[in-house]
Order: C-alpha cells, then structure tokens, then sequence
C-alpha cells in the first residue's frame, strides 16, 4: 500500500518539501492564465492607491456672526425714461412759464457771459433762427472790463447779466421801478407789483412806441400816424430825422431793460436794430448825411446800437456798433469837440458834443474800442464853454445861451433853459470829476435849481433840457436832486396822455423847442428816457 501511494512522486522528493514552485509553473501555464493574474495584481495596486488619496478629513467646525442689512427701499418705477438733454437743440421753456401761446423768440437766448446759456449764431441778421449750438469760445466775445475810473456807463463787466462785479447795465434787468436810486420808480413794483408811477408811464409809453412803429421796423418821424388804430396822432417831426428817431425810441426800449432778447417787446427792439443795420454804410455812419445836423441822428443810432451790443454782447451787433464808434472818433476835431461836419472842420458846438460823449461811454462799458483821449478832449471843449464865474456852459460860446431854432425863440426864449449846462455837468461826470476836484459841477447843479423843470405856456416846456438835467441830477444827488425829482414828476407824469380811447394815450404832445423837428416820436422817446434815469444807470458817487 505504502508503495502505491508514493508511485506519482517523483523519486528521491519528500512530502515535507513539495511547494509551489512559480518559476516552474510559469513554465508550464498557459500564456492566457498569466496575462489575467497580472491584470488582476495590476488592478488591486492601483485601487490601494487611490483609497489612500480619496480618505476622509474631518472638517473643522467654524462658527460666524453675521447682522441682517436694512432692508433697501426702492425708488417707485419711472412710467417714462428720463429726458434726454439735446446739446444741439434749444431747450424748451416751461409752458406753465409762458402767458399765451409759445413764442419761439422766448427760447432764445444768447450765450455772452459766464453764467449765460443758449445759442449762438455767427449770421449777421439777429432773427436768425437759433438752433446750432457752437462750443467755440471764439464765438464769444472775450472782450475786457468796461471800467472807465469810475464813470456811470463804465464800470464792472460788460454784459446784462454779468457775475461778479455788477454790469453797468444791471440796474436795468428789472426794468422799470427797479433798482438804482430812490426816485419816482421807487416803490412798489417788479413783478407782480403794483406799478409805481414811472413805471407805468415807462409802460404807457412803450406800448405807444410799438404800436407805431413802421412795418420795416423805423419809427417814422412825419409818417407814423399811418400805423393809428383810432383817431389819427398829431405831431409830425422832420422826414430826415427817422435814423435818429429810431435810435432814440430804441434807447427808450434798452433803458427799460427790453433787448431783442428778453422782455415784452423783443419782437420791437429786433426789427428796429435790423432797420439800423440797414442803413449803415461802409464808414460806420448810420443814414444817409443829408442836412447839417445828421450827425445827430447818426449820434442817437449809434447810442442804441453800442448799448444794444452791450447789455446783450450779441455777436451780429459787435462790428456795427465799433463801425458806428469808429465814425464818431474820426468826426472828432483835433483835440476839441464836434458838431455837423465829416471829415470835421474845426467846429464845435456843446449839443452834438454831449451826445458823441455818450456814444464813447456807453461804447466803453460795452467793451468796444475807443481813444480815452476824446473824452480828454471833449472835457477841453466843455471847460472852455463854462463860465467859471457861475458854471454856466455855453453853446457855441462860453456862458452863452442854448440854441433854438430861430422861428421857436419867440415862444422858447433860450434864457429859460440850462440845456447846455446840462450837458456840461453829465460830461464831466462821465469824464470822472467829481463834486470835490471840479467845482464847475457844482455851480452848474445850482444853476440848474434856478431853472426847475415847469409845464407851462410861458416858454419852460423843453424836453431836451429835462432829459440832461435828470440825468445830471440824478448823479449829483442829494436835496437838489429831490427837489428836481418832485418837478419832473408834476411835468413829465402829470403831462403824458392818459386817455385810454384815444390813440395818442402814452405818448406826449410835441409842444418844446424841438417838437416841430422830432413831432410825437421824439417827445415820448426822450421823456420816457428821462422817467427811466432812476434804473438806466448806476450812480458814479453812490446813493445821496
């Protein structure tokens, strides 16, 4: 039995020491066995792996505090977009700003100064519709202060609505019953107000000027009761004057604080400004020089249009009223004055010279080029008419009489009128002297206290001499100035035509000196020119 069982070992092998041998079996498997144990160890390593990398971390455990923010309130949904701000549009005003229907002139206003906004345009003609807004600051006019040393007309910056140092025509934005001096538009007034009464007369007679105003934009000395509604207005002037009366009714209008641009009457203002523009020539000389006295109408139109360029720096207006500067300097005798000639001829006389001298102040202010030596000049011209003795200035000699017209001295006699004093007193404030450097001033007021204004029948109407001499007073101020207040209130108020039916109503008679020359036109122009001193411009010496 024991030989039986040990037949299938291999002779000289023990039981003991049968293992397996892998070498042996390697040899002997088959190829296919091999390939799958290895597959097999291959597989069971890479699993060991990556349970290593994939073991469990226990994560920390982190505690935080937070406090809840307020909850936000938002803003209730917009129905409609925001509006969109157009640079190249003008903006829109408000409709619950405007009385009546729309006016597209009420949308326009020119960019002049700091602080100023709309549109600009570089065309000649100023009704050009507005529309392109130009960002060049060459399109404005950078042009220096107007200060003058201390003149009405020259001082702070140029422009209506200047910042800063107040324009010398600021006083004026309010219009009438504004401020500027403690007179008869003082008081009650301004917007909403009840109107004093300079105020209204100033209204009264602006509303008579613009209904009778031609349709090319003149006022018509001998032919403007063609534009009567009613009964027929009397009192026609000279055919030859209608520049200068243009120019005057417009200093009527700027004196109020009425420009092309803003109040009640821009439509009046702009087509008058473009009749003068019209008739310029190449010279500068507004109207045709026909007559010896032209340079007077040429005077009054170039007044309108340097104080026009002034309140509003409109650029169309800037080389039309240097132009119209320009000319008065080159009609200006050497070292003197002026009076009828162009090219001058060596003669002077105090009336023209008192308006060339208002012609360079207003300039001035308005930032145009003038020769501060004609104003030397001219005060050369006043010191040799004015008799130191009484400070009486003279016409064409010293301490002589007032011209008149020789078929009016009968019914005006001269020696009733300071006109020339006047004219001299205003020159030398506009010139910068005082009360203290030059007596004449002084003399001259007293003078003039002799001479009230006075309406009557006697030959005291002179309208020519009440502008002057408010104008004057009004800066010399004090007691004589509320002394001449209370007579040129009874006179000019108390004399205008309040007839409401009657077309004439705001307009004065032309019943002085003058009013065959200048009829209706001139007498409502330059008396509404004399309510309005309160606000036309700032004192020089301050308020008295």
């Amino acid at each position: 039995m024991k030989e039986e069982a040990r037949a299938g070992e291999a002779p000289g092998t023990s039981r003991h020491r049968r293992r397996f041998d892998l070498a042996a079996w390697v040899r002997s498997s088959p190829w296919l066995m091999i390939a799958v144990l290895l597959h097999v160890l291959l597989v069971t390593i890479l699993s060991v792996v990556y349970l290593a990398s994939e073991r469990t971390v226990s994560p920390e455990l982190v505690t935080a505090v937070s406090v809840a923010p307020p909850a936000l309130e938002l803003p209730p949904p917009i129905d409609e977009p925001p509006e969109i701000i157009r640079r190249d549009e003008v903006p829109p005003a408000l409709r619950s700003e405007l009385a009546g229907p729309v006016n597209p002139d009420e949308l326009y206003r020119p960019d002049v100064a700091a602080g100023r906004f709309g549109e600009i345009t570089d065309e000649i003609d100023p009704t050009r519709d507005p529309g392109i807004f130009n960002p060049d600051p060459e399109a404005l006019s950078h042009l220096p202060s107007g200060a003058t040393g201390g003149t009405p007309i020259g001082v702070g910056r140029i422009g209506h609505h200047g910042t800063g140092v107040p324009s010398p025509y600021s006083t004026r934005r309010g219009g009438p019953g504004g401020p500027g001096g403690g007179g008869i538009g003082q008081g009650p007034g301004g917007r909403g107000g009840e109107p004093p009464p300079a105020r209204e007369s100033v209204l009264q007679a602006l509303v008579w000027l613009q209904r009778h105003q031609s349709p090319d934009g003149r006022w018509d000395s001998d032919g403007f009761s063609a534009e009567c509604d009613s009964n027929e207005c009397d009192g026609p002037g000279s055919g030859v004057h209608d520049v200068g009366l243009t120019g005057l009714a417009l200093l009527a209008y700027l004196g109020a604080g009425e420009t092309h641009v803003e109040g009640q009457f821009k439509n009046t203002v702009k087509e008058g400004l473009k009749f003068l523009l019209s008739v310029q020539d190449s010279e500068g000389c507004f109207g045709e020089r026909v007559g010896k006295e032209f340079m007077y109408d040429h005077a009054c139109a170039a007044l309108a249009m340097a104080e026009a360029y002034g309140m509003t720096q409109a650029k169309p207006f800037r080389e039309p009223a240097q132009l119209g500067v320009s000319f008065v300097l080159k009609a200006q005798n050497d070292y003197s004055a002026w009076r009828y000639s162009f090219p001058p001829d060596g003669d002077n006389d105090t009336s023209v010279s008192g308006w060339m001298v208002m012609v360079l102040k207003s300039a001035k202010a308005a930032g145009l080029t003038i020769d501060d030596q004609s104003i030397v000049n001219a005060l050369s011209w006043v010191d040799q008419m004015t008799n130191p003795a009484n400070g009486k200035t003279g016409y064409v000699q010293m301490g002589g009489f007032s011209s008149r017209l020789p078929q009016m001295e009968s019914k005006f006699p001269s020696d009733k009128s300071e006109s020339m004093t006047a004219v001299g007193v205003l020159t030398r404030i506009f010139g910068g002297r005082t009360l203290q450097d030059d007596p004449m001033i002084d003399k001259g007021a007293n003078l003039m206290m002799l001479h009230l204004p006075t309406w009557s029948d006697t030959g005291t109407i002179d309208y020519y001499y009440w502008y002057y001499g408010t104008l004057a007073m009004f800066q010399v101020g004090g007691p004589r100035w509320d002394k001449w207040n209370e007579a040129i209130k009874t006179a000019i108020i108390d004399n205008q035509r309040k007839v409401e039916s009657e077309c004439e109503f705001g307009s004065w008679d032309a019943v002085d000196p003058w009013g065959t020359v200048g009829g209706r036109i001139y007498a409502t122009a330059v008396n509404c020119l004399s309510m309005e001193v309160y606000y036309r411009y700032p004192r020089v010496f301050g308020a008295r």
